[in-house]
């Protein structure tokens, strides 16, 4: 009796220490997982790819808590959408990584439409007609000596100089204005056109730069959104502000969230559709905002009609 229960011990011990050897592996292998990156600071239109450490295995699964501020793809890319904070997480054999995600602008300030535009530039001023230089009096002719006669010699004729022309001051050029009175279907046309100077996808991020009589200075999508309003109102043309979604308009400059601009170039009643700037660093047309989106980033409306 004795001997079978230290039989029986001896086997349950055994079965303990195989148990630990088989699973300390795994174990080991879970506590070393960690992330490239704990923490990530993007620009919106930027994007990362983060890594995990200590495993590789390819069944990873990636989330994003807010796709609204930053996604993820199955790949681990992080990329940033618009400011904030959010997490994103790894899950790895039953482990999960997360790294705090936080979305901001650039630090160098971009010039908005409320800054006083610089006068514009004089006309220059017509250069100064210089004096006529007067003519040297020419020597006069003398004719042969005669004997016991001093040589006689013409009287010298001063020549009168012609007065020298006034060239007419230059004419200051006029600002590009377009002829006849803005609509929208006019607006629509002329936007609609420049898909063949500003393609799909042709670069265009922060260092794009524009300066607009009205807008300002303007880099980026800011800069990009001027140059374009500009083209379709013209430059002596003001604008009024509004945050209604109702009043919007084909053509109209809207900043979303104090952080992107963009052209409007269709609107219903549920939506608009527009061309932007800097956008994944490049041109891009057609996006499609919700208005309860537009209502949730803030949102305000430059108009020139």
């Amino acid at each position: 009796m004795r001997h079978t229960t230290n039989t029986k011990f001896l086997t349950g011990v055994l079965s303990l220490s195989l148990l630990a050897v088989l699973t300390a592996p795994a174990d080991s292998e879970a506590a070393s997982l960690s992330l490239n990156r704990k923490k990530l600071t993007l620009r919106p239109g930027k994007s990362y790819t983060l890594k995990i450490r200590g495993s590789k295995s390819k069944k990873v699964k990636w989330k994003s808590a807010n796709k609204k501020i930053a996604t993820v793809n199955r790949y681990g890319k992080v990329t940033a959408r618009r400011t904030g904070k959010v997490k994103v997480k790894a899950t790895v054999k039953n482990k999960k990584l997360i790294c705090l995600v936080t979305v901001k602008n650039r630090k160098k300030p971009v010039s908005g439409p409320m800054e006083t535009p610089p006068s514009a530039t004089a006309a220059p001023k017509p250069t100064a007609t210089p004096k006529p230089t007067a003519t040297p009096k020419p020597t006069a002719s003398q004719k042969p000596s005669t004997p016991g006669k001093p040589p006689a010699q013409k009287p010298t004729v001063t020549q009168v100089p012609k007065p020298t022309t006034i060239p007419k001051p230059t004419t200051v050029p006029k600002p590009d204005t377009p002829t006849g009175s803005v609509t929208e279907t006019s607006a629509y046309s002329v936007l609609n056109s420049l898909r063949s100077t500003y393609p799909e996808g042709m670069p265009l991020n922060n260092s794009y730069y524009y300066f607009s009589p009205r807008f300002g200075n303007g880099y980026g999508c800011y800069g990009f959104a001027a140059k374009l309003s500009d083209t379709v109102f013209g430059t002596e043309k003001s604008y009024q502000t509004h945050s209604s979604f109702d009043r919007i308009r084909v053509g109209d400059n809207i900043r979303i969230g104090n952080s992107h601009s963009v052209i409007v170039l269709t609107k219903s009643s549920g939506h608009i559709t527009v061309v932007e700037g800097n956008y994944n660093s490049s041109v891009h047309w057609d996006r499609k905002i919700t208005a309860s989106s537009l209502a949730s980033s803030g949102f305000r409306v430059y108009t020139r009609y």
